[in-house]
Order: C-alpha cells, then sequence, then structure tokens
C-alpha cells in the first residue's frame, strides 16, 4: 500500500486451477533494475527501508516450496503472484 500511494488501486484474485492467489496494484510500477534486486537481502527503494520484507516472505514462499513472482507487466499492473501447487 504504501508503493502504490493514495490514488492506487489494489486487486487480490484467487483461483482454484491452479491454485493461485494474485496481488496486483495500479502503482508506478518496478524498474527493470530494481526487479533484478527486489527479494536481495537488505536492499530496499526506501529511504529508511531495511530490505527485510521481501527477504522474509520469499524465504516463507521457498520453505512452502510455493513458486511465486513479483513483476510489473505491459498492462502497467504489478502483480505478486503464488503459486500453491
Amino acid at each position: 500500500m504504501e508503493a502504490i500511494g493514495q490514488e492506487g488501486t489494489i486487486y487480490i484474485t484467487t483461483t482454484s486451477n491452479p491454485k493461485e492467489l494474485v496481488i496486483a496494484d495500479t502503482g508506478k510500477g518496478i524498474d527493470n533494475d530494481v526487479e533484478t534486486k527486489i527479494f536481495t537481502p537488505f536492499f530496499s527503494t526506501k529511504p529508511d527501508g531495511q530490505g527485510i520484507g521481501l527477504m522474509f516472505i520469499r524465504e516463507v514462499l521457498q520453505k512452502h516450496g510455493f513458486a511465486f513472482s513479483l513483476q510489473t507487466h505491459t498492462d502497467g499492473l504489478t502483480r505478486f503472484c503464488i503459486r500453491f501447487e
């Protein structure tokens, strides 16, 4: 919510086949150079960020064997997809 600002919109969708959770937003998107570093420990785009939030999420998802991605698509939406299979 911090990243998209007050005018942004968040969409949450689920599907059963495949079992997937998608959180999308209309924020400014993720730059290509940031996309490659976003799950790196202690990397943050926020001035006071510690860079542990997405690192922690990545670790939890990997420990449970879930596939995931976080990227901005050509339609302008940034999607965090988690597949539970």
